[in-house]
């Protein structure tokens, strides 16, 4: 009997204590869905993309960085087509802030059309930035670092 108690105790103080000590979650990604975009005359398709959280090389140290990538589905596309994406972020807590342009070139994918990928990386420096893309109006991807 006095094991079972001490077992219990054990759970209890262990859920407890995680429980309490739980830390908030910080979104170190966020995403897009695909909306239609026209690349040029006879290119059309859809982009998708995301944010992530990650360090940037800066003078052979690291700092808190952002990643944004896109990935275009320009369709069944006899030919290949490049999209040109213009990302912009914003630093809530430094107000730092940044633009860049992101250019993805579809190739032929055998199963699924032709698809492009690319991405850029941002010095944004520690807090929450958010990250705008000229293919997606009014929308935004909002990530932390933990």
């Amino acid at each position: 009997m006095t094991l079972l108690r001490a077992a219990g105790a054990i759970s209890v103080a262990v859920a407890a204590s995680w429980v309490g000590s739980a830390p908030v979650q910080a979104e170190a990604l966020a995403q897009l869905d695909p909306v239609p975009v026209a690349a040029s005359a006879t290119c059309a398709g859809s982009v998708s993309a995301e944010a992530q959280v990650a360090p940037t090389e800066v003078n052979g140290g690291f700092e808190n960085g952002v990643r944004v990538a896109i990935n275009y589905d320009a369709g069944r596309y006899d030919g290949s087509c490049a999209l040109t994406v213009t990302a912009a972020w914003r630093n809530l807590d430094s107000g730092a802030s940044g633009s860049g342009d992101i250019t993805a070139v579809s190739t032929i994918d055998g199963h699924y059309g032709f698809i492009g990928y690319a991405s850029t990386l941002f010095t944004t420096g520690p807090g929450t930035v958010v990250v705008t893309l000229s293919s997606h109006p009014g929308a935004e991807m909002r990530v932390t670092p933990s």
